[in-house]
């Protein structure tokens, strides 16, 4: 059916935004299982569209999946903070557990 190529790549991004966008619009006890799901499938996705055939689509996902998924970036980057700084970090609070 779809060959190992740009198009198979493109059809596996939009799919994988499609899921965040679900994700995104279930209730908020499921948000964080599904944000780690949609982490897992990003690491084979970026290398799979870079390598595919063109960067600047794989970068305008990039800028895609930091939209979706912006408080995980957002605490990433408050952790490697605190790492680099030594001050405490403060992950996130789930209160609806």
């Amino acid at each position: 059916m779809f060959g190992v190529g740009l198009h198979s790549a493109i059809v596996f991004a939009a799919a994988w935004v499609g899921i965040g966008t679900v994700v995104a619009l279930l209730p908020a006890r499921y948000i964080p299982p599904g944000a780690f799901l949609l982490m897992l499938l990003l690491v084979p996705l970026m290398p799979y569209l870079w390598i595919a055939g063109n960067p600047f689509l794989a970068v305008l996902f990039l800028a895609a999946v930091g939209s979706l998924l912006r408080w995980p970036i957002v605490y990433l980057g408050r952790y490697i903070r605190s790492k680099f700084t030594g001050e405490d970090f403060q992950g996130p609070k789930f209160d609806f557990y």
